[in-house]
């Protein structure tokens, strides 16, 4: 009885154009940073033998930054699509756990808004929403307008990256390569559980490391990783 009180007097989900203008606005400096993630793409993509508008096709029905750059390092001609898709399910299965974290939001709303949501959730935006829930937010359109700007980066940054990958060269001798790497330690510094959660990162990261030298080469190690990290912070939340 008490319990269903409580929920009859909590805040009510919204879905408005206020929201996502707030979502968008709040996210905008992780906006840029997915242009700079994805202008490492369109250089690798070029690279890889991907034209303009294949490259800015993926990314835009994609969205998938992580996904993308290992699809890119395992790319073969033909495609071998059940080792890209494997290893694409592995890099993402994390989303799974996000998507459930979000199901108190997102669960008494039409279809059509909740997956909006769920389609332009990325670790940054979900991990900017979730911040803002804690602090009072209750407008779920937050994370439409978060996701669709920064998708607007990502699309955007492919397509720079592509048409610039010719007169770059070599992106190493301009740093470029280090762009993914750093953007990927952003959005780990705001994913930080603390001390006591950290199991799944250790065990993702060494499982990682030893993937890397004793499998074959290719991207493996990151899905070999995916799934250890995603195997034991599984067991965690059942313990």
């Amino acid at each position: 009885m008490e319990h269903s009180s409580a929920k009859s007097n909590a805040p009510a989900v919204t879905f408005t154009l206020a929201g996502a203008r707030r979502g968008a606005i709040v996210c905008l400096p992780l906006a840029l940073a997915s242009i700079a993630f994805g202008l490492g793409f369109g250089i690798l993509a070029r690279d890889t033998g991907l034209g303009l508008a294949q490259a800015l096709g993926m990314s835009a029905f994609v969205f998938a930054g992580a996904s993308q750059m290992v699809a890119m390092d395992v790319w073969t001609v033909p495609p071998a699509v059940l080792g890209l898709a494997v290893a694409a399910f592995a890099i993402n299965i994390r989303h799974v756990v996000m998507g459930a974290a979000l199901r108190p939001w997102l669960r008494d709303l039409p279809l059509l808004q909740s997956h909006a949501a769920l389609t332009l959730m990325t670790d940054a935006n979900w991990a900017q929403a979730m911040a803002d829930r804690r602090k009072g937010e209750r407008d779920a359109a937050f994370i439409v307008g978060s996701g669709a700007i920064m998708w607007v980066g990502w699309v955007f940054g492919t397509g720079v990256g592509h048409l610039a990958g010719g007169v770059i060269g070599d992106p190493k001798a301009f740093g470029i390569d280090v762009i993914v790497p750093a953007f990927f330690a952003l959005t780990l510094s705001s994913l930080w559980p603390g001390v006591r959660r950290l199991h799944p990162w250790v065990a993702a990261a060494v499982a990682a490391v030893l993937a890397h030298e004793l499998l074959p080469s290719g991207a493996w190690h990151v899905v070999v990783g995916g799934l250890v990290g995603a195997a034991v912070g599984g067991m965690m939340r059942e313990d």
